[in-house]
Order: C-alpha cells, then structure tokens, then sequence
C-alpha cells in the first residue's frame, strides 16, 4: 500500500466522485483511478461499487476510510516533529466555513495566514447543507475545522471555540402589520409565513429549539440557502425571516423592518476532541481566536 494510494482513496471516498477525486488531489482521473484498483488488488477487496456515473463506498471502503484517515494524519505528526526541528509549519487544512460569516473576517485569516505561513495549504469549503453536515464531517475527519452555528456551548466529539454572537432579528416588509414595533414575543409571531433555512443549517436549529422550547410550532413555507435570497423574499412581502443582525446590514435592509427578538445567533470554529491537530491546524485555531 502507497500513501498516493491513500491519498486518492480518501479524495474519492469523501466526493463520491472520481472525477471531484482527482481534482481535489491535482491528478488527472486516470491516474486516480488506476491507484484505486491498484490498491483494491492489494487488498483483494472492492472498495466502491461503481453504478454508471455514481459510486458509494463497500463495507470494506467504509471499515478502510478511518484506518486511511488515521495513516495520514501520521504521517502528517512525523512531517510536523520534522518541522518542528526546523522551525517551520506546514500542511494542508481543510476548512469548512458558512455562507455568512459575522463579524468573523476571513478572508483576513486566510490572507495573515498565507502571508506567516506560505507552507500551510488551506482547502476551504463552504457549506451547501449547513452546520448539521459540517460538525459530522468534522467527526470524521473528512474536515479538520469548521466554522458553525451551534446555540449549545458543547457538541458531542468536538471542541467549539466561541468566535461571534448577535442578536436574530424578525425580518419583515414595512408594510407588515408589526413592522412599528421595536421587539416582539415568539408568540406573537408564530402564525406568521416564514421563510427559513434547510433543517440542519444552524439559524435553522437556533430558531426551532427556541419554539419547541416555548411549546410553540411554526410552518416554514420557503426554504432557502441564501441571506439574499431570504432579504429579497422578505422584501417583496412573500414572507416572514429569522436573520442575523449583521446580514441586514450594508443596504440588504433597505425596505425591511428588523424586529429584536431573544434568540441569539453564535458562530464557533469546530475542531475534533478525538484527535491530535497538526501544526497547521493550531495555527488556524489560533488565528481565528
């Protein structure tokens, strides 16, 4: 077993793709793909089953993935004790982060990082299915950090590091019947046509656990992925939003009404309290903080 072939096992494995595979390790796909079989022979073991265009894991790739993940981040502990001798870091770090960020700047963090650090390697992917997806990937190591909106100060596994919180505002047309008030009550609003963000997204679960908390249900009637797309919606008078302060802010609010309610929303970096970072990933930590 080579570690290229590791490398290309866990790339595939994670896109569920062979093509995303190889663009995700700089190599052409057939060269991914002979490295997989290549690998499958060594073991005697199929590790996808190929369907035309799609692929999932066999139970071998599933019992081999967190055995590949565990030999690179090995192999990555000896490079850092190298390192470590030379007074340098490096690496590569996968980062999950939110399409709406708060006040948490990071296109600074990457830049103050790139500019200290030219060894590290920073693959970042935002969220399409929100906090729920990126705090499992980080479980697994399929992500080694993530920006996420948890409302709990703990998570299962994981270690959370507090970075932003502001207050979620009722979003409404000023031409919505409490579009004079300065603050309403959950109950006040509960009948209301919402638009809201996939289960699983984190203003999503903020909101949800405060209504069930309040013995209260609520009918979403749009789902959406976008701060924009919930501001123009909300705009047009199609609904209802719960939105963080600060995505109303630099002209989205223009022709909405933003209401205080008590819900608060709070972005933490996520990190695994199963396994040992890397150099490059303590340097993000600390860079976020």
């Amino acid at each position: 077993m080579q570690l290229f072939q590791v490398e290309y096992f866990i790339a595939v494995a994670e896109a569920l793709s062979f093509t995303r595979g190889a663009q995700r390790v700089n190599i052409v796909q057939s060269a991914v793909s002979a490295g997989i079989r290549q690998l499958e022979h060594e073991l005697g073991s199929d590790l996808f089953i190929r369907q035309g265009r799609s692929i999932r894991l066999t139970p071998a790739g599933q019992a081999l993935l967190p055995r590949a993940r565990a030999v690179l981040a090995d192999v990555q502990a000896a490079r850092d004790a190298v390192d470590a001798v030379r007074g340098t870091v490096r690496g590569t770090v996968a980062l999950g982060t939110l399409a709406h960020a708060g006040s948490v700047d990071v296109l600074q963090i990457l830049r103050t990082v790139r500019r200290d650090y030219p060894g590290i390697v920073i693959k970042l992917r935002q969220t399409v299915q929100g906090t729920r997806t990126s705090l499992a990937d980080v479980r697994s190591g399929a992500l080694d950090l993530a920006l996420v909106s948890v409302p709990e100060e703990a998570a299962s596994g994981l270690e959370l590091h507090p970075l932003h919180a502001e207050g979620i505002v009722f979003a409404c047309p000023e031409s919505h019947a409490l579009a004079g008030r300065k603050r309403v009550s959950l109950a006040e609003i509960a009948d209301q046509p919402f638009i809201d963000f996939p289960e699983g997204w984190g203003n999503r679960t903020t909101v949800d656990a405060a209504f069930g908390s309040a013995g209260l249900s609520r009918t979403v009637h749009t789902e959406v992925v976008s701060f924009t797309m919930a501001t123009d919606l909300v705009r047009e008078g199609l609904g209802v939003a719960f939105l963080p302060e600060s995505a109303l802010q630099d002209g989205h609010g223009k022709g909405i009404r933003a209401i205080h309610t008590p819900l608060v929303w709070r972005i933490q970096l996520a990190c695994s309290a199963t396994r040992q970072p890397t150099a490059a990933e303590q340097v993000m930590v600390r860079a976020f903080k």
